[in-house]
């Protein structure tokens, strides 16, 4: 069983926020591809916190959307320092239909 594709808070208090048309998409993949996502997602989180606040960032000027790739799924998100937060703005799915892309090799 998944976790529905809501807010949530990190270990490292990042807050993952997800647009709600990011959700209706996720929640639609199958559960280990949207628990390996999870984990990934998290793993940015966390790694964004672990970088010095006097180190330059390059993701944090909000002009593009960083991309997460998981085989044909793409995950766009956007990391803001300032709030802690990472957000999925975008889910790009190649198909129609999420059980299309268990097929995929």
């Amino acid at each position: 069983m998944t976790l529905p594709w809501t807010d949530w808070l990190t270990g490292s208090f990042f807050r993952i926020r997800v647009s709600s048309a990011a959700a209706e998409k996720l929640g639609r993949l199958q559960p280990e591809t949207q628990l390996q996502l999870r984990q990934m997602l998290q793993d940015i989180a966390e790694l964004a916190d672990l970088v010095p606040t006097s180190t330059p960032r390059t993701w944090s000027d909000g002009s593009q959307l960083l991309s997460l790739q998981l085989g044909r799924i793409s995950v766009r998100y956007s990391v803001d320092d300032d709030s802690r937060t990472l957000t999925i703005e975008h889910v790009v799915v190649p198909s129609d239909s999420a059980d299309d892309l268990e097929k995929v090799g």
